[in-house]
């Protein structure tokens, strides 16, 4: 394979076979419908397409076509299309989705939270920057604690299935990485109707870290400072804690009881 890994589009390329069969075997696909996004040279596209019951597979490099053409031709149950995937019309799809995907690292956010706003999608495995999977799986109180943590946490249950080192790529990326597996709720942990709003009071929250709870609110909702801290006490909180001190059920908590709509 002469292919000449572009940097624009964030490719690197894991050819360990062994590594590619367990991220297969872990994701949990036999006989399911799956996206790839990026199948890249086609290593991890050769185990899916063997193991699931179909598989779509978004390129957005046109010049891989060549290659992938001759995966398309060896494996009926493979289509790829090539477009961005996060302009990808994904309301197509009627079954469950179950994405595979080594994600490349400067889109990573973008297509979580494609994976999450998209209801078809069931489950995600993805590679991704290992220190992006430490503030994926983070607790409160950690440095690398974020919204981000408990959004994805809230949506979904989130594990760790393995780090994979740096070496592991061809060309030899400046991080190590993880495969995350990501298995969406089926029953939301609070009213929808309230959702929107505590979404908004945990990216608020977060806004500038350093500052207090109270701080971030007070100048995303333009509520009194006094009215807030008094909020936060009724609620058994200090009125000067900081949002990387409450948990996932504690936003979920306030959410509920918030006295400003």
């Amino acid at each position: 394979m002469n292919h000449q890994a572009k940097k624009r589009f964030g490719q690197n390329f894991l050819r360990d076979k062994n590594l590619l069969m367990k991220i297969v075997r872990e994701s949990n696909i036999i006989d399911k419908h799956v996206i790839e996004v990026g199948p890249g040279q086609g290593a991890l596209t050769t185990f899916l397409a063997l193991s699931a019951k179909d598989v779509i597979a978004y390129e957005i490099d046109t010049s891989l076509k060549p290659t992938l053409d001759q995966f398309e031709q060896q494996y009926e149950n493979l289509k790829v299309i090539y477009e961005n995937f996060l302009e990808s019309d994904l309301s197509i799809y009627k079954e469950d989705m179950h994405i595979v995907a080594n994600v490349p690292y400067y889109i990573t956010t973008p297509i979580l939270f494609k994976i999450l706003e998209t209801p078809m999608i069931k489950t995600a495995s993805l590679m991704i920057q290992k220190e992006v999977c430490d503030r994926l799986l983070a607790t409160p109180k950690s440095k690398q604690y974020n919204a981000l943590s408990i959004i994805l946490q809230y949506h979904a249950i989130v594990r760790k299935i393995m780090d994979v080192k740096r070496n592991m790529f061809y060309p030899v990326p400046n991080v190590d990485s993880a495969v995350i597996r990501i298995e969406k709720r089926e029953i939301p942990l609070i009213e929808s109707e309230k959702e929107v709003l505590f979404i908004q009071l945990v990216k608020e929250a977060f806004r500038q870290k350093r500052k207090t709870l109270v701080n971030n609110w007070h100048e995303a909702f333009n509520k009194p400072k006094e009215g807030l801290e008094a909020f936060l006490i009724k609620h058994g909180f200090v009125p000067n804690i900081r949002a990387e001190a409450l948990t996932k059920e504690d936003f979920i908590h306030l959410a509920r009881m918030w006295e400003y709509d």
